[in-house]
């Protein structure tokens, strides 16, 4: 597959594990867990295309955008403009909280909005359902490098037949809705377990 097309959250995916983004975007496989469904189910209004003004901020929900400059495909929840200013605003089921996935996720959408609109967005905002808090993200050149990337990995796994490492964090797998598809505590346990056949 040449140059093979990247998906906004696939970003996410990758950001949190490398090998849930392959099973989720290579391999197309995906299972729901209470997690997804909760945020699904939180999702459901800024997933309807449509317009809403709230004081002086407009905004446009479930945008589809697409940059040719970076084969990257996303829907931002939101776009918002006011004062002339306009920026994408992701949603988020969880408290509002620092993860470099999240970050990522809405520099992407800023970066195909950047090609779309013609000039640069600098700021963007992560909304959390947990907090019900805005979180203001600067687009500084360190996100953005770190962003495009990250766009680029995930085109390489494409390239790849087989899945890469996964991150081995429990208290993280254990909350992913792949977790019995990926197995991370068995595949431990049998890499160990292979270890020490060889000494036998």
């Amino acid at each position: 597959m040449e140059n093979p097309t990247v998906e906004g959250h696939a970003i996410n995916a990758y950001v949190f594990c490398p090998r849930r983004c392959y099973y989720e975007y290579v391999e197309k496989t995906f299972y729901h867990n209470v997690y997804t469904m909760h945020g699904k189910l939180l999702h459901e209004h800024v997933d309807h295309v449509g317009r809403e003004t709230r004081g002086e901020r407009e905004g446009y929900r479930s945008v589809f955008l697409y940059s040719e400059k970076y084969g990257l495909s996303i829907r931002c929840d939101l776009i918002e403009e006011e004062q002339g200013q306009i920026y994408p605003v992701e949603y988020k089921r969880g408290k509002a909280a620092d993860w470099e996935n999240n970050v990522l996720q809405v520099c992407a959408q800023a970066l195909a909005l950047e090609e779309y609109l013609r000039k640069q967005v600098d700021f963007g905002y992560l909304f959390f359902y947990g907090s019900h808090q805005r979180k203001k993200v600067i687009f500084d050149e360190e996100i953005r490098r770190r962003t495009i990337e990250v766009i680029g990995l995930i085109r390489e796994l494409y390239l790849s037949d087989n899945p890469p490492a996964g991150i081995d964090d429990w208290k993280k797998c254990c909350k992913c809705s792949l977790v019995d598809y990926c197995l991370p505590r068995e595949r431990r346990q049998l890499r160990g377990k292979i270890r020490w056949e060889r000494f036998i």
